[in-house]
């Protein structure tokens, strides 16, 4: 784990896409989310778009070389 206060990703490619996605969590990643969820009067698909919108300045993309 990086100290520097990014979230840290392998680099790829994949093509955008305009309408709604349906993806898989970890049973980890689920349960900190549903603490979110009781903590908030959004729906998790808002809780789950706000996070990732609000953290796109943070992640660092790992290219290997």
């Amino acid at each position: 784990m990086m100290s520097d206060g990014k979230i840290h990703i392998p680099a790829r490619k994949k093509e955008p896409v305009a309408g709604q996605q349906v993806i898989r969590i970890t049973a980890e990643a689920y349960n900190e989310l549903v603490e979110i969820y009781n903590e908030s009067s959004l729906s998790m698909k808002e809780i789950v778009s706000l996070i990732i919108l609000q953290s796109i300045d943070r992640i660092v993309y790992d290219k290997e070389d």
